[in-house]
């Protein structure tokens, strides 16, 4: 029973760490930095604000909760990061930007969170697992880790299906990532639209600010004619928001087109440098 309380104990952390890195990626994108620090209230004259949101929350809050393990389990740091999407559109105008950031913002990681339920089952999520082991306590046990109906009725009608037909192992993902930056700009644009056509909550383009200085401007969302795009325009690839199946056609032809091009990084047939220039990709 020791040796089985420990490996679920193992389960619980390495669940806690991938959460850790999932509230890190979201809050390196450009467009989160409302979401990465408390809400300066008073500085920004919202004195309303203490008076409508009745516990405040953000992504900086959140991180410091992990790196001091406050977290009994993933299900509990997610309900923290919930609440940090909940009080943006609770605060915010149906329809205005920070409403509809916030709510791009819940439903990408929602698709996230269900890939780690997916991965790790309901019982290690929840922590349920351990509080079995363990001596009985006065803390009710969780058992849902994702949003009942009632509390995410109001997004139901935007949340798109995410069945992933299985857990994609993060190394296979490294490896991706990694030849696509050894494609041709006609091999590179198949592979955008393949996925703009399947998934195209995969692709992300970024604000005007960051953009290189040689990018295209867009005359439509999304241009990947294989004899128009030169890889001058820079797109963002979310890896983790591509299904399995998708994911799997697409890596056997990326690794058909770069089969015999040498060796390179985080790949079976590692690649020198080149010099060519790189795609940006994100995983």
């Amino acid at each position: 029973m020791a040796e089985g309380a420990a490996r679920d104990a193992g389960e619980i952390a390495e669940s806690l760490r991938k959460m850790a890195k999932m509230v890190n990626n979201l809050s390196a994108r450009a467009d989160c930095e409302p979401f990465r620090e408390p809400v300066d209230w008073k500085a920004l004259e919202l004195y309303d604000y203490p008076k409508i949101i009745k516990k405040m929350m953000d992504l900086g809050t959140i991180k410091r909760k992990l790196d001091k393990e406050k977290y009994s389990d993933a299900a509990e740091c997610a309900d923290d990061v919930r609440l940090v999407w909940k009080n943006c559109m609770t605060y915010n105008a149906d329809g205005s930007d920070f409403y509809r950031l916030g709510e791009s913002y819940s439903k990408r990681f929602e698709e996230r969170f269900q890939k780690l339920v997916d991965e790790f089952g309901e019982d290690v999520i929840c922590g349920n697992i351990a509080a079995q082991a363990a001596p009985p306590s006065k803390k009710k046990p969780k058992t849902s880790p994702v949003p009942n109906a009632s509390a995410n009725k109001k997004h139901k009608s935007d949340k798109k299906s995410f069945d992933p037909k299985g857990i994609i192992p993060l190394d296979v993902r490294t490896r991706f990532a990694a030849r696509l930056q050894r494609l041709s700009g006609m091999e590179l644009g198949h592979v955008l639209s393949v996925i703009d056509e399947k998934c195209p909550e995969a692709l992300e383009e970024p604000p005007e600010d960051q953009l290189r200085s040689d990018a295209q401007r867009m005359t439509k969302k999304h241009n990947y004619a294989l004899d128009e795009f030169d890889g001058g325009s820079q797109i963002e690839i979310d890896i983790d928001a591509i299904p399995s199946h998708i994911f799997g056609e697409l890596d056997v032809y990326v690794k058909e087109q770069v089969s015999g091009r040498g060796r390179g990084p985080w790949s079976d047939e590692l690649l020198t440098e080149d010099g060519t220039k790189k795609k940006k990709v994100k995983t």
